[in-house]
């Protein structure tokens, strides 16, 4: 590269001479350019030969740092070589990569190499200048229409946004608005600051309603709307006060917490009181209604619940009633009037009276000697009337002319007509009495009206009969109680078979007139006094018969009998068999008819009275043999007894007899 120093040494010889003023071995600087040095060498023996080097020399490439640079604290510099293929800078800059430096001034060399590898440098200055400490003023806080101005401090030129003008007064619309004024010095660095504004609005001041009141009304003014309030007229806020009679014009002025103000007025108006009438004072007598009407105003309100021209009864005595009259502008004012009650007599007619016909009647009453009864009736003398209601009156008065009078009511009602019917029964038999005439029935002896009972003798039973007025007559019925027949007979043969089925009967009835026999086997009934009948004769059974008997008065009784017609019956027993194996009379069986097969046992004993043999079929007979001892027993007589039970009876019939056995 340019200016860099170069030596040429020869060599392959002993001497050597270089062309272009060259010394072998000395350093020279060769020129920027190409040249070719040739250089001669001797060696020894003087020979001589020669070469040559081209040597090339590249000039330095020319780096340029750029131009000095004055920037703001903050502001990023970029720092570009020039002039070669790539740049080394010092500070730890890198080439084209921005850099923010320290207030103050700084020199940064940059060296430069192109692409022969030749090397150069430059230099250059950076001066950071620092930012102005700019100020927006304190936050502010005003009421709605006051002007704000807005100043910046620590720069040399300000602009503010929002249209704001350094120094110059503006008004802002209610709320907060944040305003920021940026400020440049004599270097052209610019700073910020922030400024709040806070518009209040004004407070909403009410001095309240319109306000009419009457004279003598206390009046009180309460602002509204703020928190503080001054009124004109000398009046205090929350103070009542009294104004005379016309309309005056109060004005509050009221600030709020932020010191905002706002003004509002109200009307009062003072109406003069109605010039109000009671009436005149009033007498009457207890019960006479009273009308009491006001005057001299619009509407009417009375004490004591009275409402105005509407009557009422006032009691016994003195009574002051004021009546307070409102005009239509609401004024009031009142007056009183005095009425005065002077008592009734007490006139009491005594209860009203219910009495059945015949009964006197006795209206007695206390009083003052003007006491008097209508319709003839004489205080405290009994009298009659006849069956009705009439209403008596009673009027009694005193000296003041007050006089009172009262009614009673006297209802005669009729008796009832009561009627009872005798009646006859039988002994045993239950009877119902009821009386008629009358709603409600009482009995003696313990008879219920309507109800069954059973009289055991004849009795006379009174019944008195109440109607719905609670008038009793009475009326009295006989039950006569007939004493009963006794039926009763005697059947006068006992020993009925299908052969003999006929017998007759013993009436044994007493206090009977009339006779009445079912035979209970469906044939016709007899009215005879002591009758013969027939029973059926084809099959054994049993008869109900019943004897129903009537007295003459009505009364009946009836027994029950039973008739049994037993299967007529014969039976035959041998008296001698020959059991010896010869197949004639080997089994002695005896033969019987009409008696229950199932209700059967034949009995065999020796002469010892040991049982040896025992049969309960009518179909297996003895065939001689010792049954017990499974043996034959010896030729000899035996005993025998049969029971037996006859078909179609609960009747039995034993059978005893001899028979031989032969062998």
């Amino acid at each position: 590269c340019e200016g860099t120093t170069l030596t040429l040494n020869g060599s392959g010889a002993t001497s050597y001479v270089w062309d272009n003023g060259i010394t072998n071995g000395v350093p020279f600087i060769p020129a920027v350019g190409t040249m070719t040095y040739t250089v001669t060498g001797t060696d020894v023996s003087g020979c001589v030969n020669t070469d040559q080097v081209i040597v090339t020399v590249n000039p330095l490439p020319i780096v340029g740092a750029g131009g000095d640079q004055t920037v703001c604290v903050g502001t990023a510099v970029t720092l570009n070589g020039s002039g070669a293929t790539s740049y080394a800078w010092n500070n730890g800059v890198t080439n084209g990569v921005a850099i923010v430096q320290a207030v103050g001034t700084m020199t940064y060399t940059v060296t430069g190499t192109d692409a022969n590898g030749c090397v150069n440098s430059d230099q250059m200055n950076v001066t950071v200048n620092p930012l102005p400490v700019v100020g927006a003023g304190t936050d502010q806080s005003v009421c709605l229409g006051a002007a704000v101005t807005l100043n910046g401090s620590g720069a040399l030129l300000y602009a503010w946004d929002n249209g704001v003008i350094n120094n110059v007064p503006f008004v802002q619309a209610v709320g907060t608005i944040t305003y920021t004024v940026i400020g440049t010095d004599a270097n052209g660095c610019s700073n910020s600051d922030q400024v709040n504004v806070t518009v209040n609005p004004l407070p909403v001041v009410g001095a309240g309603a319109d306000q009419a009141v009457c004279f003598g009304t206390a009046v009180t003014l309460n602002g509204s709307g703020a928190s503080n309030y001054v009124w004109n007229n000398g009046i205090t806020n929350g103070v009542p006060f009294v104004q005379a009679v016309g309309t005056i014009t109060y004005t509050v002025t009221g600030t709020d917490g932020n010191g905002c103000s706002n003004t509002d007025q109200v009307n009062v108006t003072v109406n003069g009181l109605p010039v109000v009438g009671a009436g005149a004072d009033q007498t009457v007598c207890e019960g006479t209604p009273v009308t009491l009407n006001g005057s001299g105003a619009a509407n009417y309100s009375w004490n004591n619940g009275i409402t105005n021209g509407v009557p009422f009864v006032q009691s016994v005595g003195t009574m002051t009633y004021t009546v307070t009259g409102t005009d239509i502008h609401s004024c009031s004012n009142t007056d009183q009037v005095v009425v005065v009650v002077n008592p009734l007599p007490i006139v009491d007619a005594g209860p009203d009276q219910t009495v059945c016909l015949g009964t006197p009647v006795l209206l007695s009453a206390v009083g003052t000697p003007n006491l008097l009864w209508d319709n003839g009736v004489v205080n405290t003398i009994p009298f009659m009337q006849a069956v009705g209601t009439i209403l008596y009156t009673l009027t009694d008065s005193y000296a003041t002319g007050c006089s009172a009078s009262d009614q009673v009511s006297v209802t005669v009602h009729p008796n009832p007509i009561v009627t009872a019917e005798d009646k006859e029964i039988c002994e045993g038999e239950g009877v119902t009495l009821s009386g008629s005439g009358a709603m409600w029935y009482s009995w003696t002896g313990g008879v219920q009206d309507g109800v069954e009972f059973f009289p055991t003798q004849t009795s006379e039973y009174t019944v008195t009969g109440t109607n719905n007025f609670g008038c009793s007559a009475t009326a009295i019925a006989k039950v006569t109680v007939h004493a009963l027949p006794i039926a009763d007979f005697r059947i006068l043969d006992l020993s009925l078979t299908t052969v003999n089925s006929g017998t007759g009967f013993e009436n044994l009835s007493i206090g009977a007139s009339t006779y009445d026999w079912n035979f209970g086997d469906g044939s016709a009934n007899s009215n005879e006094f002591e009758p013969f009948h027939e029973f059926p004769n084809e099959e054994a059974g049993s008869y109900e018969v019943t004897l129903t008997v009537t007295s003459p008065e009505g009364c009946i009784d009836d027994r029950v009998k039973y008739v049994y017609v037993s299967q007529d019956y014969t039976i035959y027993v041998p008296n001698a068999f020959t059991p010896d194996g010869s197949g004639a009379n080997e089994v002695f069986k005896p033969v019987m008819e009409g008696f229950d097969e199932n209700n059967y046992v034949l009995y065999i004993f020796n002469r010892w009275g040991e049982l040896v043999f025992e049969s309960h079929d009518m179909n297996v007979g003895w065939d001689g043999e010792y049954s017990q001892l499974d043996e034959n027993v010896q030729d000899g007589v035996f005993t025998w007894k049969i029971i037996v039970g006859f078909k179609d009876s609960s009747d039995s019939k034993i059978f005893v007899g001899h028979v031989s056995l032969l062998k």
